[in-house]
């Protein structure tokens, strides 16, 4: 078994964000975890007439979530933030899939995926309509035992090779941040750039330049949430990039707005959460 793929960062202005909602995760148990990373929930309980949009930068992930009204989807991995607003009070309840586990539990390929939102019954049948209601009926445990029913009782037979072998390159790329180049990770498991390229078209719809960004990204916003004040120039060294503008290019690209206004609201949002405190 592969170890994580898939961080815990994402959430933009977290500071902001943990006084709106209440985000949890759980663990999947037995062989089932091969292609589900976790089992996550969002709880929200907001003041009559405000409202929160949630802001996330994605994983190279698919979801199957539950929501009370839309019901049962899978979303694929999306190229840019996910926006969610949300108003009163409410809850959803998502399965995250490893990099590629979806498709090589569905059979779906990567490419078909990318950005792709369908209702959860496109994949599964009416079955998983029936298993929404479940979910949305009961406590967070009780969801999460009946999504790994569920899933189990569709689980491969066989286990696929190079879908193994994926989980153990992405896993290098998440853990190791001397990874920044896409040759390097070519010459750390014995293949080319060429073979890596296809091998994560096909089970994830991104390329590895992609997931190395995205995991990069993740850490840098991360870092400028908890220190705004950071040098920008010595994090994008430290994160792999030759220099400060090809950083801000990516992360300007991806979340909307350069390092250093991010900087700035996360900077104002923990000003907020002190005053609040006072």
């Amino acid at each position: 078994m592969s170890g994580p793929t898939a961080s815990d960062k994402g959430i933009l202005r977290p500071q902001e964000a943990a006084r709106h909602i209440d985000l949890r995760r759980y663990p999947v148990p037995g062989p089932l975890g091969r292609y589900v990373e976790r089992y996550w929930s969002v709880h929200w309980d907001l003041p009559e007439g405000s409202s929160y949009e949630s802001v996330v930068v994605p994983h190279p992930c698919v979801n199957l979530s539950f929501m009370p009204v839309l019901g049962a989807e899978v979303h694929g991995p999306g190229p840019a933030v996910s926006r969610h607003p949300l108003t009163g009070r409410g809850r959803v309840f998502g399965a995250k899939f490893r990099p590629g586990g979806f498709t090589a539990f569905t059979g779906i390929e990567g490419t078909a995926l990318a950005d792709w939102v369908a209702g959860a019954a496109t994949v599964f049948g009416p079955e998983a309509d029936a298993l929404g209601a479940v979910v949305m009926g009961g406590e967070d445990e009780a969801g999460a035992a009946a999504v790994t029913a569920f899933l189990a009782e569709r689980m491969p037979e066989r286990v696929d090779a190079r879908y193994e072998e994926l989980l153990r390159i992405v896993a290098a790329m998440l853990e190791d941040r001397s990874i920044t180049r896409v040759d390097q990770v070519a010459a750390r498991f014995f293949t080319t750039p060429k073979a890596l390229q296809r091998l994560f078209q096909t089970y994830i719809g991104l390329g590895p330049k992609a997931l190395i960004c995205r995991y990069r990204i993740h850490d840098a916003a991360d870092r400028l949430a908890t220190e705004p004040d950071v040098d920008l120039a010595r994090l994008a060294a430290v994160l792999g990039w030759s220099d400060q503008a090809h950083f801000t290019h990516d992360f300007k690209d991806l979340i909307g707005f350069p390092p250093s206004e991010y900087a700035a609201q996360c900077a104002s949002a923990g000003r907020e959460l002190v005053m609040a405190h006072r």
